[in-house]
């Protein structure tokens, strides 16, 4: 979530500028969108001739079929492209009146950047546990090779649970690189290999043999 959300406030901070300057004041009364400049306006891709979204109240434009733009804002409509033959339509006859301009879209951006960890973070905690749960399956799997190899029987749950644990301080070194964004190059493999480490060992732990030592007395 830490290394996420800074990525995503790094880029929209260094990227929504070059956009949000070329955005005219745009005015929606009664569902209907009119800007001062001519149209169709053009607001292109930052350093390159192509446009990303377009303008136009005028009616010349009313799709983004011919057009290589992403979004496009008519009259009463906004048009943004989902694929390259699929486009979205969102009417604007329920919006009374709004003001958009260069810093309504900098507030909203900050909104975004406050609000994104909370819509995210929900949807991170599934995937995330998912995406462990199955690992551990495939870490108990492998389990079953080292019971074998140290002639110990060892439940599948067994292994589960001993997967889980060995999992642990890989996951604590993943949080610690997200905390102090430290980088951590060839994260998955380098914990998969501290993790079956672990594993190996608990294994071998589970197939030594002790032995109770009669009383003696002297």
């Amino acid at each position: 979530m830490s290394r996420i959300h800074s990525e995503v406030s790094e880029f929209l901070s260094a990227e929504a500028p070059k956009y949000v300057k070329q955005v005219p004041m745009i005015t929606v009364s009664k569902g209907r969108v009119s800007i001062k400049e001519q149209t169709p306006y053009i607001i292109n891709t930052p350093g390159k001739n192509i446009p990303f979204a377009i303008i136009d109240t005028s009616g010349q434009t009313t799709s983004l079929d011919k057009s290589g733009a992403l979004v496009l804002l008519t009259k009463s409509q906004l048009i943004i492209k989902n694929s390259s033959s699929e486009s979205r339509a969102i009417g604007l006859d329920e919006i009374d009146h709004l003001i958009i301009d260069q810093k309504t879209l900098y507030e909203w951006i900050e909104t975004f950047i406050a609000v994104f960890p909370v819509i995210l973070f929900p949807f991170i905690l599934f995937f995330s546990f998912l995406y462990h749960v199955i690992q551990v399956l495939l870490i108990a799997w492998i389990g079953t090779v080292f019971a074998k190899k140290f002639q110990t029987e060892l439940g599948f749950k067994t292994l589960m649970r001993l997967a889980v644990v060995s999992f642990t301080p890989a996951i604590i070194l993943q949080t610690i690189h997200a905390i102090l964004d430290i980088p951590f190059p060839f994260r998955a493999p380098i914990s998969l290999i501290i993790t079956l480490g672990y594993l190996y060992y608990a294994v071998g732990s589970n197939s030594e043999h002790t032995f109770s030592v009669p009383n003696k007395t002297l």
